[in-house]
């Protein structure tokens, strides 16, 4: 069975994806309200849901999800430690360095 995550806002406007990865980690909304406890996603699991897991639904698994030889050296260099800071600071979570297909295009 295949799964991912991704938000739908995203076809309207740009939307932050670590709002999400946020929601998925800690289970409270934007509202601060705790939903569904319990059922919440470790970090590892949030990433891998939103990057390597979803190149299978765009049909991209060869080429998009995570860096390996012959994929497109698309990725990020993020502002703080995804994998330590507290879980409020989630959200926050910025890229300072943005390459896409080799070529920075951020930063």
């Amino acid at each position: 069975m295949q799964v991912g995550i991704h938000g739908d806002g995203v076809h309207i406007a740009p939307l932050n994806p670590w709002l999400h990865i946020c929601y998925a980690v800690t289970g409270v909304n934007s509202f601060g309200d705790a939903v569904n406890p319990g059922q919440q996603l470790t970090r590892a699991e949030a990433l891998r849901l939103f990057t390597r897991n979803n190149s299978w639904f765009l049909k991209m698994e060869d080429k998009i999800g995570s860096i390996e030889v012959g994929k497109l050296a698309d990725l990020v260099v993020l502002d703080r430690d995804y994998f330590t800071v507290p879980d409020v600071d989630i959200r926050k979570i910025r890229a300072v360095m943005t390459v896409v297909d080799g070529k920075v295009v951020h930063g």
